[in-house]
């Protein structure tokens, strides 16, 4: 088989290291079992395919199958014990978390990881004398600083088995042999220096993640304070390991590749002194993540420690040859390098070019990292300060969840406590006993998804937008802010009816799970950016017009926001747009209200001009636009994305400068089902004119203060919720530490206050028209969280 072949003859050699052929143990040891292991040999395909699909696309429908085949085949292993013991399952799961960091910019690879751990336990504990073991720890201490904690599993278990009574734990320096024999793997470590000085240098990279998310949540100046001490602390210990380490790692000069010698080397010893200048690079990583830590927003001028290890991470870069697959190695000290400096074009650059690896080459990427560094830099050049990647990256979502909304399945790994495992009847299911459920589902996103049976699609007559007279012509709507909480549900609804959707978003994902749906790049601070989803190719005279029928519009996230949503407007219209859904909101007079409005006017005046009777003119402006203003209240998903989900996950409390004020919460999932019907044209007898030049206050059936809210958390977690009342002020405060500007943290900041007042606490609006009932409740959207393990710890 094609695929079989590929993971033998590339994948295996950039797993775990750089051109590792001889003696792979997961040739030799793993490969071998595809012919008993269906979840091992569906891991397998997948991995190869997706990898193949960089070059040809036609490899995607492959991957994608048999990723879903291993998850089933997968839950399946787990339901027999001994066959959750087999390295085969530990290798299904592992090779599924590749798949993940590897193939897609989801956060699922932190769920696998989760489920190789709880695989790892319950065959006994971590074993060092196990390759896939060592796997897993290469992948839980590199990947758990960008996860926001520090590793799955206690200690330093890639240094010692798991303890028993007749074993000590393991220390630092401590040489002697374990009970088993160590692996000589890769193959061109025979002496264990690169690979035993590395495993000494994970102790420090795990001490560094656990601290940098310490330091996001204690912010006490006396925690602080200690925080500062132990990153020094850990500093000093990463010296003298340095200082310590053989000089045949440490005295390697950046230049080595240059330097004239008698005899050539091998292409063992090259592989070596490649494998020396990435833990040299790695290194200096962590220099710079651990001033990141005492430093992270530039109050002080940079260290000259600092200085030198962008230096020296740079210089290795630079000497490194490309298309080999040895950027894996550079990843770690190429970001740390891109977080560090401010402003600086040259340096940024260079980092900008070395994390775009040859896909065709590297196994792994480094897409998703750049993209939040491109992010980093642009808001510090915007803004003229520096700014903490850790926050910019919770800001955006990038890699730090383990859930995206653009995936094509999900799957949900629980850990199930001990004494918490066993149903009612005192009997465990397979998959319950390991901590390990998969899944095979359309979306990712734990939050309440769009409920597709709740629309009536005998409602959908006179839907007028892209039919033709023979029926055959199904609209392009682009949707703007298309990994949002509305526009992402939106997309669905249009996916499933046919219709041809254009997702912008600044990374411009596209969805694979979704037909007809494709994703474009687009920046609100870019205007060259807003051409792109009417471009249908790039590239000189082969350059397409893209018709676009219908655009759902978001305000631009800045202060003098109408200038920017002028000229998309005008652009969108000139393009051939004849309908716009905007998404203003229900307070008119404060916070961000009179940015809204001026957009909506804007958007008005664009369209029909009535008689004074009422009734559209004899001949009309054939420019004008059909629009719609959707003037939402407050949405639920606030709790269960961004906002408040981590305080309520990591702090349980909830902090607002809202008092005891009351709200009349609305899911997003009913607003993208009313922004649905605007876009398509959706008419009924209620509404024989459809949704046409209206504007529709989207409110829920309830009123919630925060208070209730918080009890109602309590009630369903078993865990106490406090709402903590804050100053307005306050919330500004946190908005602007946070990378928002502050003109307009101070708007939104305003909006608290009008709840506060009052101003928020009546019913009514238009939704139960347009849906043809209440919507969703506060209660059942909680439930439903909560069920999903939205707020678990």
């Amino acid at each position: 088989m094609p695929y079989i072949h590929h993971f033998v003859g590339f994948c295996t050699r950039f797993l775990a290291y750089a051109n590792d052929d001889e003696g792979n143990p997961f040739k030799e040891e793993l490969v071998p079992f595809v012919t008993t292991s269906p979840a091992l040999l569906h891991s397998i395909i997948a991995l190869a395919a997706g990898h193949m699909s960089r070059t040809d696309k036609q490899h995607e429908v492959k991957a994608t199958k048999h990723y879903s085949m291993a998850l089933r085949e997968l839950n399946t292993a787990l339901c027999d014990n001994s066959v959750a013991k087999q390295n085969a399952t530990l290798g299904a799961c592992l090779l599924l978390c590749v798949y993940e960091i590897s193939h897609s910019d989801r956060g699922l690879w932190l769920e696998h990881l989760k489920g190789a751990r709880d695989l790892i336990l319950h065959r006994g504990g971590p074993k060092t004398s196990d390759f896939l073991t060592r796997f897993f720890a290469l992948l839980d201490v590199s990947g758990s600083l960008w996860a926001g904690q520090g590793p799955l599993l206690p200690g330093n278990y890639w240094l010692e088995d798991a303890p028993s009574l007749s074993t000590s734990p393991k220390q630092i320096g401590d040489s002697s042999s374990p009970a088993e024999p160590a692996l000589n793997w890769p193959y061109y470590d025979p002496g264990g220096v690169m690979t035993g000085e590395f495993h000494v240098f994970m102790i420090f990279m795990a001490k560094l993640s656990r601290l940098s998310s310490r330091s996001l949540v204690e912010k006490s100046v006396e925690e602080q304070i200690m925080i500062k001490q132990e990153a020094l602390g850990i500093q000093h210990e990463v010296q003298m390991w340095w200082q310590n380490c053989p000089s045949m790692l440490r005295d390697l000069s950046n230049d080595w590749r240059r330097q004239p010698r008698d005899t050539k080397l091998t292409v063992a010893e090259t592989l070596e002194a490649e494998a020396f200048s990435s833990t040299k690079a790695c290194m200096y990583g962590c220099i710079l993540f651990i001033h990141h830590i005492i430093n992270p927003v530039g109050e002080e001028p940079p260290s000259p420690e600092v200085l030198e290890a962008i230096t020296q991470v740079l210089d290795i870069a630079a000497e490194t040859p490309e298309g080999y697959g040895l950027e894996m190695g550079l990843y770690y000290g190429l970001f740390a390098a891109g977080a560090s400096i401010f402003n600086d074009w040259a340096v940024e650059d260079t980092v900008r070019k070395k994390l775009k690896a040859d896909t065709r080459i590297a196994l792994y990427h480094a897409d998703r990292a750049l993209e939040l560094l491109e992010i980093l830099w642009r808001r510090q050049h915007q803004y003229e300060r520096k700014f903490d990647w850790r926050e910019v990256q919770q800001q955006m979502g990038i890699h730090i969840r383990p859930h995206d909304e653009n995936s094509k399945f999900e799957t949900k790994m629980f850990e199930l406590r001990k004494g918490r495992s066993s149903p009612p009847n005192g009997r465990q299911s397979g998959p319950a006993r390991f901590g390990l459920v998969a899944k095979d589902c359309r979306e990712l996103d734990r939050t309440p998804q769009p409920d597709f049976g709740k629309m009536d699609r005998n409602e959908l007559k006179g839907t007028d937008v892209g039919l033709k007279n023979d029926g055959t012509y199904k609209a392009t709507i682009l949707l703007l802010g298309g990994t949002g909480k509305v526009a992402r549900r939106i997309a669905p609804l249009l996916s499933v009816d046919g219709y041809n959707v254009l997702l912008a978003s600044r990374s411009g994902s596209s969805p694979a799970s979704l037909p007809n749906t494709k994703g474009v790049e687009f920046d609100w601070l870019d205007t060259n950016s807003y051409d792109n989803p009417f471009i249908t190719s790039k590239g000189g005279d082969d350059a397409k017009e893209n018709l676009v029928d219908a655009v759902f519009m978001i305000a631009p996230p800045v202060l003098d926001a109408l200038p920017l949503a002028k000229k998309f407007i005008d652009g969108v219209i000139k393009r051939g747009v004849r309908r716009i859904v905007f998404l203003g909101g229900s307070i008119q007079h404060c916070g961000d209200g009179p940015i809204l409005s001026q957009i909506s006017e804007y958007i008005k005046g664009k369209g029909r001009k009535y008689r004074d009777d009422g009734q559209i003119p004899n001949n009309p402006d054939p420019n004008a636009v059909e629009w719609t203003i959707l003037r939402p209240s407050w949405f639920m998903e606030n709790f269960s994305e961004m906002h408040h989900r981590y305080t309520i996950r990591d702090e349980n409390r909830l902090v607002s400068a809202t008092g005891r004020g009351k709200i009349p919460f609305v899911s997003a999932e009913d607003i993208a089902n009313v922004a649905y019907k605007a876009l398509i044209g959706w008419r009924s007898n209620a509404f024989e004119k459809g949704l046409v030049d209206m504007e529709l206050v989207l409110k829920g059936a309830e009123l919630w203060a925060y208070d209730d809210v918080a009890l109602l958390l309590t009630e369903l977690l078993g865990r106490k919720i406090s709402h903590v009342h804050v100053r307005e002020e306050e919330i500004v405060k946190g908005m602007v530490e946070g990378g928002v500007e502050d003109g307009l943290a101070r708007v939104l900041g305003e909006l608290d206050g009008a709840v506060r007042r009052g101003e928020e606490a009546w019913l009514g609006g238009d939704l139960e028209a347009v849906i043809g009932g209440r919507g969703r409740g506060v209660r059942g959207f909680v439930e439903e969280c909560v069920r999903g393990g939205v707020w678990d710890l």
